[in-house]
């Protein structure tokens, strides 16, 4: 059985807002318990007005970090993780010296497995995102198309 405690858990690491949300008013409304079959959850008339009240206060403290892209010359990208996209400009700009970049939000990848060239552990940066302890944070280079991470020595 999956519990409404492991649907939950689920939203937050994946940073299902919606999901989230929906889940805490329930609890909130005593509608269900985190020990119910999730299942429940499906039975629930949910206040969507509340809910998305919810959602645009971010109760629950949800998607903060983002992931962003940056363009480097030969079809290569720096992969960051922060909040918005001027930490992760100045990071990039500390790190490496370069010249200014376009910088792309591009949250849609973090589900895709990478490989990081380093260690060859394959995981989506939804998984790499809970090893991070401080944000802005680099995450590594990619080749365009590819899915391999490697880490680019700073100030290279």
């Amino acid at each position: 059985m999956i519990t409404v405690q492991d649907m939950f858990d689920y939203a937050l690491e994946m940073d299902l807002s919606h999901l989230a949300h929906s889940i805490h008013w329930a609890l909130l409304k005593d509608h269900v318990t985190f020990d119910d079959d999730s299942k429940k959850l499906q039975t629930i008339e949910f206040d969507e007005v509340e809910i998305k009240r919810m959602m645009e206060n971010n109760d629950l403290n949800i998607g903060k970090v983002k992931l962003f892209v940056m363009d480097e010359p030969d079809h290569w990208y720096a992969f960051y993780l922060a909040e918005h996209s001027l930490d992760a400009y100045r990071l990039h700009e500390k790190l490496f010296r370069g010249p200014q970049r376009n910088i792309t939000r591009a949250d849609r990848l973090m589900i895709h497995y990478m490989t990081f060239a380093e260690t060859g552990a394959e995981e989506c940066l939804y998984e790499h995102k809970k090893e991070i302890i401080a944000y802005p944070a680099y995450v590594g280079h990619a080749k365009a198309g590819e899915r391999v991470l490697y880490r680019v020595e700073v100030g290279a």
